[in-house]
């Protein structure tokens, strides 16, 4: 991964089925890398699983506005936007899944990419990356997301 600014999106929703969690939305400007994805519940301990994809979007949906925070405190504010608990789905690319992970809610499932190996949204406005909930075993439930990514 090349140095750049690097950013953190924390935030807590509930995982709801055919829902976006977390949007990483692009401008023409800048190309967003997505490095590192953490998954875990603080909700009383229960057998309940879901289903998240990362996918590529052309469009950013409606969402609950994030502020990406500076992992080093000298850098300035993120170029690129996010979002959060979709009201409004983004326009997904048909087959463009780009990691496909399922997760128990006793468990804490982190991806890391190895270096080269980060998630890249393009260059252009209003398109991105979005982790969407593709499917829930159980209830839903409390669900805390951390991702990092690169500018």
């Amino acid at each position: 991964m090349s140095v750049g600014r690097k950013y953190a999106l924390s935030v807590g929703v509930t995982n709801t089925v055919s829902v976006t969690q977390v949007t990483l939305i692009a401008t023409s400007a800048i190309r967003p890398s997505l490095y590192d994805l953490l998954i875990s519940s603080a909700a009383a301990p229960a057998d309940n699983a879901a289903n998240y994809q990362v996918k590529r979007f052309t469009a950013a949906g409606t969402t609950t506005a994030l502020t990406p925070q500076a992992l080093d405190e000298g850098d300035p504010a993120a170029t690129a936007t996010a979002g959060s608990n979709a009201t409004v789905e983004p326009t997904y690319t048909a087959n463009a899944i780009l990691l496909n992970l399922s997760a128990n809610q006793r468990t804490t499932a982190r991806w890391l990419a190895r270096d080269g190996g980060e998630l890249v949204a393009p260059a252009t406005a209003a398109n991105g990356l979005g982790l969407f909930v593709s499917a829930v075993g159980g209830s839903s439930v409390a669900t805390q997301y951390t991702a990092h990514y690169a500018e």
